[in-house]
């Protein structure tokens, strides 16, 4: 741009170099603010220091270059506008916006002046000052004097300020809630306070000190009307016209007060039964413990579990269960009274806290009054309800000193109750036996095990009975338990069911399944259906097929390789519901088997009603091991007629336990399509059965004739004295994982024993793991000998029926003695 439009020749290049240098200095040596000359072209031809310091570009940066190239894009216009006037003569001074190198926007006071040389214009020069932070200033300044004004105008927050006890300013929702209007007068703060809270805001007053930080505190109004308000406020002291002061905020918290009121019920409350729950029940446990602490009392913690709750609630629904409940509950706070503190704990499980006993007998005696209580039926809508209870007691300081350990052994000691027949009361004590133990050790566990990633699935192959193919596979689960090792369902399945676990676990079991089976088929092995088991329970629940279509869908499998194993009670129980899954089922592609078939009642008649709607027949276990040649006619007949039954209803049939070869050519003669046993395969982790399922088929020249699968291997049998007559021992678990417990006793039998261990019988399915430690005592000869060791092998003999080998300890105190022993009784 030229400056002078009139003139392009400019003097400038015609001045004398003395004059100009003086005319510079004067302009920029001496000028504190930023100073820069604009040449007849408009580009910067000079600036000072103070414009490299606020800019931040190099000097190479700036000559030669217009003003507009270090300007923010909108202000160019209005710039070539002032610019122009500047030209005519006039000084422009005015605000604008200056890029600086960093990209940040710089407000700039900016003073452009004709510079004019002997009367002549040879440029412009510019003063800028950096005035950013001025105007950050005064904006903030505004938008404080807005804020403050909208805030204390129209905020829901009653603001005022008080002079010698009298309100000098109170803004709209003060007055709103005093109920008065802003006026000259004067208003006493006091008398809107109600008198009960006067004396405590006069002590607030006095505590506060000019200068210091404000006091939150809270008191009740009563406003003009009468009514009484909930404040909670916030009083500072200032000095004001040489005066204290007293400036502050109070808020209306009359609903929040009345909602924290119910708030706090609720959390302390059942809100079906009206009786303080969980959290209430272990606080109030805590506060008990330190007053019998302090004061040298007893104190006991009651668990009661209705027994067989859930069924009613399953069989006549949730609705007439919690009416059940309620009037449970009413019954318990009539015969327990007011001494002792009533819970429920979620379901229908209650506790009890029972203070400042004095003996057992005290409790015992309670016990049965809660018992007694419940013996009358409940009438609930046209039903007469017949329910007992189990309790669960635990003594402090006895058997417990904190509140968790009370609990947990209330809680062990309920579980003994159940096994003791129900309707009946226990008082806990560290003689606790093993499978008491193991029981709660595992539902304690159970809770978490599925976020632990703690479950898998076995696989035990289904084989065509003549070419030895594998043509399906069952999926067993079992739980890989820390300290229990690998827990069979039979173990936990039960305890799902009963705590409610088993939706979360089935729900697992179905993906799993069908996950594991197209990562199998995508593999390139064998495409089979796979059998997953599920509860009766939940197969009479209407969402089940749409949650089988969920895990088909999202795993991608076709529906014809997943197939559904119920047991024949839960058909025979429940036909009509049954049915209804069955069908949704068909429609879906999934196949279904019937397993257990024949330990149910009435079997044969019931299973025409199902033709068409389950595919395979699975013969129970206990016809199979029964089968051999020589009573061929009694011992296979049941066998027999339900394979030839299910070939007429057009059902596949499917024969489990298959052990020996002589059960298998057995099946062969009558036609059994399918074999699932030891026989061929005991179930295997996921990574073998792949194995087994990549080479197809079973070798039948692998076995030799009549083999018993069960048949020790060599590794596993043991060298010691058989005893003619088993001996009778007592067993307890002293150590798990390095931790040691304290349990009772538990009876077995020792069939044979030697210096390196001992084999027993027992019913208890315990773990073979060599960190769970046992003790046995018996007595032979006359004296009492003590042996200490670990599992190491097992065998189911049937069911119920386990047989182990034990290892014992190295360096074990006994083992001379049980040396003697052992050479009285082989010479006997």
């Amino acid at each position: 741009m030229d400056l002078n439009n009139k003139k392009k020749n400019s003097q400038l290049n015609h001045t004398e170099p003395e004059e100009l240098d003086l005319f510079y200095g004067a302009i920029f040596e001496h000028n504190p603010d930023t100073v820069f000359f604009l040449n007849t072209e408009g580009n910067i031809e000079k600036v000072n220091e103070g414009f490299f310091d606020i800019f931040g570009y190099r000097k190479e940066e700036i000559l030669s270059n217009p003003t507009e190239q270090f300007l923010e894009e909108s202000q160019i216009s209005l710039y070539k506008k002032r610019l122009y006037k500047v030209c005519n003569g006039d000084v422009q001074q005015f605000d604008t916006l200056f890029v600086h190198k960093n990209k940040e926007l710089l407000h700039i006071d900016l003073t452009l002046i004709p510079a004019n040389f002997k009367g002549e214009l040879i440029g412009v020069v510019g003063i800028a000052k950096d005035i950013t932070e001025e105007k950050k200033t005064a904006n903030k300044l505004v938008d404080t004097e807005l804020k403050f004004k909208s805030l204390v105008e129209d905020t829901f927050i009653g603001v005022y300020i008080i002079q010698e006890g009298k309100l000098i300013y109170g803004n709209p929702r003060l007055h709103s809630l005093l109920g008065t209007e802003a006026s000259t007068s004067p208003i006493i703060f006091l008398d809107y306070v109600h008198p009960d809270d006067q004396a405590e805001l006069v002590s607030v007053a006095n505590q506060l000190t000019e200068g210091d930080v404000g006091l939150d505190h809270s008191f009740r109004i009563i406003n003009k009307e009468g009514s009484i308000i909930d404040v909670e406020a916030h009083s500072k002291e200032i000095c004001s016209h040489n005066k204290s002061t007293i400036i502050g905020t109070l808020q209306d918290v009359t609903e929040r007060k009345k909602a924290e009121e119910l708030n706090k019920y609720l959390a302390y409350h059942d809100s079906l039964t009206e009786l303080p729950n969980r959290r209430f029940f272990q606080e109030k446990l805590e506060e008990h413990l330190i007053i019998s602490n302090v004061l040298q009392q007893k104190l006991a913690v009651m668990y009661l579990d209705l027994d067989r709750f859930k069924y009613i609630n399953d069989t006549l629904g949730h609705f007439r269960g919690d009416k059940l409940l309620q009037q449970i509950s009413k019954r318990l706070k009539i015969c327990l009274g007011e001494k002792t503190i009533l819970a429920r704990l979620g379901g229908d499980e209650f506790s009890v806290i029972v203070p400042d006993i004095t003996s057992e007998d005290q409790v015992t005696k309670l016990a049965k009054t809660i018992i007694e209580a419940l013996t009358d039926p409940f009438f609930i809508e046209g039903y007469k309800l017949f329910i007992t209870t189990s309790i669960g007691i635990s003594i402090y300081p006895n058997v417990g000193q904190d509140a968790l350990t009370l609990m947990k052994n209330a809680d062990s000691a309920l579980y003994k109750s159940k096994e003791s027949g129900k309707n009946t009361y226990y008082i806990y004590s560290p003689s606790m036996n093993i499978q008491t133990y193991k029981t709660f050790n595992l539902e304690m566990g159970l809770r978490h095990a599925l976020e632990l990633n703690q479950f898998e699935f076995y696989y035990q192959p289904k084989v065509c009975a003549h070419t030895f193919q594998i043509i399906g596979a069952e999926a067993l689960i079992r739980w890989n338990h820390p300290d229990w090792g690998l827990v069979s369902p039979g173990d936990f399945i039960p305890l799902a069911e009963e705590t409610g676990l088993i939706t979360e676990i089935e729900r697992w079991v179905k993906f799993t399944a069908c996950a594991q089976n197209k990562a199998w088929q995508r593999a390139g092995l064998p495409a089979i259906p796979i059998s997953i088991n599920l509860s009766a329970i939940r197969f009479m629940e209407n969402n089940l097929a749409d949650n089988i279509i969920k895990a088909l869908e999202e795993t991608k499998l076709d529906p014809k390789y997943l197939d559904v194993e119920i047991t024949e009670t839960s058909v025979l129980e429940n036909e009509k519901a049954v049915i209804s899954t069955l069908d949704k089922l068909k429609n879906i592609g999934v196949r279904v088997s019937l397993d257990d078939f024949g330990t149910g009642y009435s079997s044969l008649s019931y299973l025409k009603r199902f033709k068409g709607r389950i595919d395979t027949l699975k013969i129970d276990r206990s016809f199979i091991k029964d089968l051999n040649r020589e009573d061929a006619d009694n011992s296979n007949f049941i066998t027999k007629t339900i394979i030839e039954l299910a070939q007429h209803l057009q059902m596949k049939v499917v024969a489990e336990g298959v052990e020996t070869q002589e059960q298998l050519q057995i099946l062969q003669s009558y036609n059994c399509e399918m074999i699932q046993g030891y026989y061929f395969s005991k179930p295997v982790p996921a990574d073998k059965f792949a194995q087994l399922l990549q080479k197809g088929k079973f070798e039948i020249s692998q076995k030799s004739q009549g083999e018993d699968v069960n048949k020790l291997s060599d590794r596993d049998k043991f060298i010691g004295i058989k005893l003619d007559f088993p001996l009778f021992a007592a067993m307890t678990l002293v150590q798990i994982n390095g931790k040691k417990v304290d349990l009772g006793k538990t009876n077995v039998l020792i069939e044979n024993i030697g210096l390196e261990g001992l084999q027993f019988l027992s019913d208890i399915r315990l773990a073979v793991h060599p960190d769970i430690i046992m003790e046995f005592e018996t007595n032979l000869f006359g004296e009492t000998i003590k042996l200490y060791g670990s599992v190491v092998w097992m065998h189911e003999i049937k069911s119920g029926t386990f047989q182990y080998r034990l290892e014992f300890l190295e360096g074990e105190k006994e083992r001379s003695n049980l040396a003697r022993v052992i050479n009285k009784l082989s010479y006997t």
